[in-house]
């Protein structure tokens, strides 16, 4: 199985996340009193927050028929490589979920958490395709003959897990907050958004505090994992990277705050989160199978040549 397709599914996931957060942002949740249908029609009037809600159900069904295609092409090539589709399986999976918590956010009308339980389950489904993608390019560079293990690069698997996992708490956390109302009542002090989860401005105010506590940890982990790539001398480009979209965040979050919760913003705030999330975890996959799968041939061999031409300097 080639990597463009679970690529090109990565790619429409992403996309799906940021429909996800428009759909948030505009409170079009609702906007489709009822489900698999919209208004009782297959193809509603496409007018006001209806094109932002049935935008975001076009994209969940066009992914849907992707990952069948994946299917197919991981089943023919099962021999081959076994955990492609095993990670396949576990895709539809995480998107039945999704399906079910969506269907129930609609006919139940927005219950309290289940949303952002919506979304944890979502942007665990785009991880997933991001691993399908790292093993497939793998795959692929071995059958090209450009794999390069590097030792280097698998002792890079314990920083860049922790960091995948502590931005995917922080994730959780934000989608909590913001689909509770918590940041609402935090920011602007709207009591009429209290639920029977965030049933008091103290449990809002307490929600906020953890959410910093989330990110100063995945400080914490990206600055770990960029000193060991630059001790180890591998992936650096990757965890400056990762740095980067890390100093992006709270300025977008500042601002959101600053424009009291602004939809662009939150959206902004969000995909930089979900970008956070993919890189790492391609870091964890590139550690794991230890080869950086960024590097093209002509630079892997600048590499060996780099280090042949040292060792004879030293001789």
């Amino acid at each position: 199985m080639g990597y463009r397709l679970p690529f090109v599914t990565t790619i429409a996931t992403f996309l799906l996340l940021i429909a996800g957060a428009l759909v948030v942002g505009f409170d079009a949740g609702l906007a489709c009193s009822d489900w698999p249908l919209c208004n009782g029609h297959i193809i509603p009037p496409l007018e006001g927050k209806i094109i932002i809600e049935y935008t975001h159900r076009l994209l969940s069904t066009g992914i849907g028929f992707l990952m069948l295609a994946n299917l197919y092409f991981a089943w023919r090539k099962r021999k081959e490589s076994p955990i492609v589709l095993k990670l396949v399986l576990l895709s539809f999976v995480l998107l039945l979920f999704v399906a079910v918590l969506g269907g129930i956010n609609v006919l139940k009308k927005l219950p309290p958490g289940f949303t952002a339980m919506d979304t944890s389950f979502a942007i665990l489904l785009f991880s997933t395709f991001v691993v399908l993608t790292g093993v497939t390019l793998a795959n692929f560079r071995k059958k090209q003959g450009e794999f390069r293990e590097d030792r280097q690069v698998r002792a890079m698997f314990k920083p860049a897990l922790i960091a995948a996992i502590a931005i995917y708490i922080e994730y959780v956390l934000g989608a909590f907050i913001k689909h509770s109302d918590a940041g609402q009542v935090w920011v602007n002090g709207k009591m009429n958004l209290l639920n029977n989860i965030i049933s008091t401005p103290a449990i809002a105010t307490t929600l906020m505090y953890v959410h910093v506590f989330a990110t100063l940890l995945i400080v914490f982990s990206s600055l770990w994992l960029y000193f060991y790539a630059r001790l180890r001398k591998v992936m650096k480009n990757q965890a400056v990277t990762l740095l980067i979209l890390l100093a992006l965040q709270p300025i977008t979050g500042f601002i959101t705050v600053v424009a009291h919760l602004a939809v662009i913003t939150n959206v902004i705030h969000m995909t930089i989160a979900a970008l956070m999330m993919a890189l790492a975890v391609f870091m964890v996959v590139e550690a794991k199978l230890g080869a950086n799968l960024l590097l093209t041939a002509d630079k892997d061999s600048k590499v060996v040549s780099g280090s042949k031409q040292s060792a004879v300097n030293l001789g």
